[in-house]
C-alpha cells in the first residue's frame, strides 16, 4: 500500500498546468484540422493526464474522478473512480435496483484496451476490466456498456472499426505516448485488416 502510494505521488508530481495547455493546444489543431496531411502530431502519457486533471477536470462526467492514461504498445490503460450510480444519475436517470446494489458508492475502476488503427479507421477491443480490484467476466462487461455507457454516449464503438475523423490517417499507441498522423482517405478505403478483427472480450469472472 505504501509502496503504491509513493508511485502515486511521483505520477502525480510529473504532471504540470504547462503539460496541460500543451495538450490542449495540440488537440486544438487536430480538432480545427489545422495538420498537414502526412504530418503528425505526439501527445505524451504526461501531456495527457496533466490535461485530465487542470483543463478537462472540470468538464468531466459527473462519478467520475482521478482519469487517468497509461500507454503501452497498442494499449490504452485507464484508470478512475467511478460512482456508477451518480454517473448515470447524471443524466437524470435512476439506475434500476439490481445496477444500484450492484454498483453502489464508489469504485476503483481498471480497463485495460487494445487499440488500432489504419487508413482512416481505428478499432478498440477490450482485454480486461477491474473493478474493485475484481476481474470482471465478458457478460458483465456487456451489461455495463449497454445499460451505463451506450446511454450517455450512443456514439461509443466497440469491438468493430469505426471512423477517426477530423480527417486523421492513423493515431498510434505507443510506449508513453501516441502518435496522431493526418492525411486519412474516405472510410471505404480502410475496408481491410481492421474490418477482419474479431471482436474480443475480457477473460475473467464476475
Amino acid at each position: 500500500m505504501i509502496r503504491w502510494v509513493a508511485m502515486a505521488a511521483l505520477a502525480a508530481a510529473t504532471l504540470s498546468r504547462e503539460s496541460s495547455r500543451s495538450a490542449k493546444e495540440k488537440l486544438e489543431r487536430i480538432e480545427t484540422l489545422q495538420v498537414p496531411p502526412g504530418q503528425s502530431v505526439v501527445l505524451t502519457e504526461e501531456e495527457i493526464n496533466s490535461y485530465l486533471r487542470y483543463d478537462f477536470a472540470s468538464s468531466a462526467p459527473a462519478g467520475i474522478t482521478e482519469l487517468t492514461f497509461q500507454l503501452q504498445p497498442d494499449r490504452v490503460i485507464g484508470k478512475a473512480i467511478v460512482d456508477f450510480v451518480e454517473w448515470q444519475a447524471a443524466r437524470g436517470e435512476r439506475p434500476g435496483a439490481l445496477l444500484a446494489w450492484l454498483l453502489r458508492g464508489k469504485r476503483r475502476v481498471e480497463v485495460v484496451c487494445r487499440y488500432i488503427s489504419a487508413n482512416g479507421q481505428g478499432q478498440a477491443d477490450i482485454e480486461s476490466v477491474l473493478i474493485g480490484g475484481v476481474p470482471v467476466s465478458a457478460a458483465a462487461v456487456e451489461f455495463l456498456i449497454e445499460q451505463v455507457v451506450e446511454p450517455r454516449y450512443p456514439d461509443a464503438v466497440v469491438g468493430r472499426p469505426a471512423e477517426l475523423g477530423y480527417g486523421l490517417r492513423q493515431v498510434k499507441i505507443e510506449r508513453g505516448k501516441a502518435v496522431v498522423t493526418a492525411g486519412g482517405p474516405p472510410v471505404r478505403a480502410a475496408q481491410g485488416a481492421l474490418a477482419r478483427r474479431r471482436p474480443t472480450v475480457p477473460k475473467g469472472r464476475c
